[in-house]
């Protein structure tokens, strides 16, 4: 069984399960992904803690089958991948969504492996992304595009990926995030039993959490 652990310090390496038998995918146990979501802060919002969660797992498991999980999750959301000398280093082309003519929405993803002096492995991933206003002489336009669909029509709410690296006008600067929603779909791909139970575990967060309203005392 592929094995996850949580970074909450570089020297904690508790047991995995508090329950015996195979070890649990992750470690620290449950009570300590409680104590997770109570540093990431309280919210109302679920996906969220979810991807804070995931932000924090570190893998016991060889880095390759990391960096394949994450390239079968861009494959899955249409990205394809450039060429790269790093095994460890993904990069898309811009993706570009919209109507050349009025509006377009260019995207593009980097995900990066680390491997920690202890062996294990960790993932991050990082989403750029810029909105064009109108046709621009500084765009590429869609003659320079090496993959678009056969059905695709120039100007009509094209999406195509563009391996150029276009020249964006100043009002159209691109925004680099760090992409928690991709690391959370990497780790559902890698281990989804172990992703279920941290929905549950966070589903029993919100509930208790949505229990304590304002004016209530506690006993």
């Amino acid at each position: 069984m592929a094995v996850l652990t949580v970074a909450l310090s570089p020297y904690d390496r508790r047991p995995a399960s508090p329950h015996g038998g195979p070890p649990m995918t992750m470690n620290p146990a449950f009570v300590s992904i409680l104590m997770l979501l109570a540093l990431v802060g309280c919210t109302n919002h679920r996906q969220t803690l979810l991807e804070r969660t995931s932000s924090y797992v570190v893998y016991d498991m060889p880095a390759r089958q990391v960096m394949k999980a994450a390239e079968t999750i861009l494959s899955e959301r249409g990205y394809a991948l450039l060429p790269s000398t790093d095994p460890m280093f993904l990069i898309t082309p811009w993706k570009v969504s919209g109507n050349y003519d009025v509006f377009t929405h260019w995207s593009r993803v980097y995900v990066e492996g680390h491997k920690r002096p202890d062996g294990r492995f960790t993932v991050r991933a990082y989403h750029m992304a810029a909105n064009m206003p109108a046709r621009t002489q500084s765009l590429p336009t869609p003659e320079t595009t090496t993959m678009t669909a056969p059905e695709e029509k120039q100007n009509i709410m094209p999406t195509v990926l563009l391996s150029t690296e276009p020249v964006l006008v100043r009002s159209a600067r691109p925004n680099l995030r760090r992409d928690l929603n991709l690391e959370w779909a990497i780790m559902e791909q890698l281990d989804p039993d172990f992703a279920g139970r941290v929905k549950t575990q966070v589903d029993v967060y919100l509930a208790h959490s949505s229990s304590k309203r304002p004016g209530d005392v506690l006993e």
